[in-house]
This record gives structure tokens, sequence and C-alpha cells, in this order.
């Protein structure tokens, strides 16, 4: 893959805020090793790819004890991302950090053809998921048509906190909820009622109607049954939807939403680009390096992370300006998000 041209361009637009000379040769190593190298991307591998064993400790000070600023370089990748591949959506989604050390929040990038991860962050013991969210992508989308939907998939957060921000900042976004959530229903000619939000589903599942969408495992085009239902939660109207697979009673996933007025098959591609993430982080952590830092500082991880992220950019840069894909694993394309109803 031609990549040293996209691997140049991006180099110049991420450590352009570096301060430093030293620093900027640095990163573009670092970032250059973790394309290059087999294997684990440890430090020691890395240098060896990219000048020899003697750099492995000017690189190892480098991401864990220097004191480059990551977030400027962070913002720097999201802008060169966009650029590059127009995202249509945001997908938000919590991981653990290997080795039992927390919990990671990561912020994707949803374009035509792939996704690809713009921010990471670590979530701080007593911070709350929520506010993680938010910080990590209020404010930061510049889009000139107006804030793209923001998917959120985190499983046990405080969801109210996150969705109170998100709409006083008159920002779409679509959330998959626990189908215990209980919701009050909200339909016309219905008296008010507080339901769990699978139960809610069951009940209206005449409103059902068929949507297909692609499976990104497998590239087959699937139909599912979609329903949605008015709901107020955490004294907000919203959108209770809710997805059900061939011969289930019970939904198999709920979401609640504020885009109340967009069609059902829109939201469901739009949520089920979780699925895709889940697929092109299972496809690259292994090229990128995603899983591998060992290191014990909080900047660090951070450091690594972002530079793991921008190796991931550039090979699906550099493989959508070949139109190939960057990784013989991929699947095909996920449909294009807004496309049909």
């Amino acid at each position: 893959m031609k990549s040293s041209r996209v691997l140049d361009e991006l180099s110049e637009s991420l450590f352009a805020p570096l301060p430093r000379s030293d620093q900027r040769i640095k990163g573009a190593q670092y970032l250059s090793g973790l394309i290059a190298a087999d294997g684990r991307k440890s430090v020691r591998n890395i240098a060896s790819h990219v000048g020899g064993p003697e750099l492995a400790q000017s690189l190892h000070h480098f991401i864990a004890s220097s004191t480059w600023d990551w977030e400027p370089v962070s913002s720097a990748l999201q802008r060169y991302a966009d650029n590059e591949l127009r995202f249509a959506a945001w997908v938000v989604q919590s991981r653990p950090i290997p080795r039992g050390t927390g919990q990671a929040i990561g912020v994707w990038g949803v374009a035509k053809n792939v996704t690809v991860p713009v921010k990471w962050n670590l979530l701080r013991s007593g911070q709350q998921a929520a506010e993680c969210v938010a910080s990590a992508t209020l404010g930061f989308d510049q889009c000139a048509v107006g804030p793209r939907p923001v998917v959120l998939d985190i499983p046990g957060a405080d969801l109210r906190p996150a969705f109170d921000r998100y709409m006083d900042a008159g920002a779409p976004l679509l959330s998959a909820v626990p189908a215990n959530l209980m919701v009050q229903d909200q339909a016309q000619g219905r008296a008010r009622r507080s339901l769990p939000a699978a139960r809610l589903l069951q009940l209206s599942r005449m409103l059902r109607r068929p949507v297909e969408w692609t499976d990104p495992a497998t590239g087959d085009v699937r139909r599912s049954l979609v329903a949605g239902v008015r709901v107020e939660w955490a004294d907000r109207p919203l959108l209770l939807l809710g997805q059900w697979d061939t011969g289930q009673e019970q939904p198999v996933r709920c979401w609640l939403t504020n885009l109340v007025a967009t069609p059902l098959g829109v939201l469901l591609r739009l949520a089920n680009a979780t699925q895709r993430v889940e697929q092109d982080f299972a496809s690259s952590a292994s090229h990128v390096g995603t899983l591998d830092y060992k290191g014990r500082t909080s900047d660090g991880w951070h450091r690594h992370m972002t530079l793991a992220a921008a190796a991931h950019v550039a090979q699906v840069v550099a493989a959508a300006r070949a139109r190939v894909r960057p990784w013989s694993q991929c699947m095909d394309s996920m449909e294009r998000i807004g496309h049909g109803a």
C-alpha cells in the first residue's frame, strides 16, 4: 500500500502543534513504526523498524514521560480524517482497557464505507461516562450543515446527563438503552403509563415494519422489524426505537433518540453503525497497536492511543485513495447512513 504521501501529510498536520523539532521527528517515527512493525507494537519493535534498537529509549520517553500535549494532536487528527473521509455521524463506545486498569471511551467517525477512531479518552476514577462522552464530542463537530448525529453504545452508563447536555446543545443523539429502562408512553389515544422499554415496544409491535440493512460482519443484506414509540424520559420528549429479529417476540435492541422525525429505516441503519465499529475495531486493533500499550501513565496511554488512531486513519485514507480496503479481512461496505427509509 502506497501510504508514504499520506503519512507525510498526516504527520505534518498532527505534529505541527508540537513546539520542538525533535518531538515532531519522534512523532513521525512512532506513527510510521506503528504501521510498519509486525506483531505487537512495543516501543522496541517500533524502534527496530524506523531506525534501530538505539531509538527505543528516546521513543519510550517521547510517549511515556515527555511534556507534549496529546489533545491538540487528537484535534488535528479529527479534522484531517473528517476532511478526507467526510463523516456522516459519530459513534461513541466504551471498551475495557487490557489488564483491568480501567475503561476507555472511543469516538469513531462514520463515513460512507468505513469507520475510524478519532479520539480516545480514559475514564478516570469517579468520572461519569456521560461526562466523558459529552466532553469527547460536543464542541469539535465543525460540519457546515450542522451537528452530525452521535450514536452512544455505553452499557451501564447513566445516560440522563448525556441527553441533558446534547439536547441543551441542540445536538442529535441516538443511544442504546437497556430493555428494563423505565419510560413513559406518550402515544396519542392511550393513557400515560410508565413501563420498561422492551415491554412498551412489545405492546406496540403492531407498528412494526420491515427494514433492510447490511451486516458488516458478513456483507449480507438482512431484514429486521422496527417500531418507534413516542415516549417521555428524563423530562424529555423522545422516540423509543426497537428492533426485532425474525420470529422474536421481544425486541433484541432498544434505543432512545431525540431524532423524533427521522424515518425508522434511517435510524436503524444509524444505530447499526455500532456493529460496523465493532468489526473495524476487531480488524484493525492488531495492525495499529490499539491494545498494545503496557505503560502505566495516563498521559502515555493517551499519546499512544492518539497515534494508534492516527495509524488507523492513515491506512484507511491511503486505501480510500487507492480504492481498496485497508485490511483483507474487512467485509463489504455498510450502506450509506441515511440512504433509504
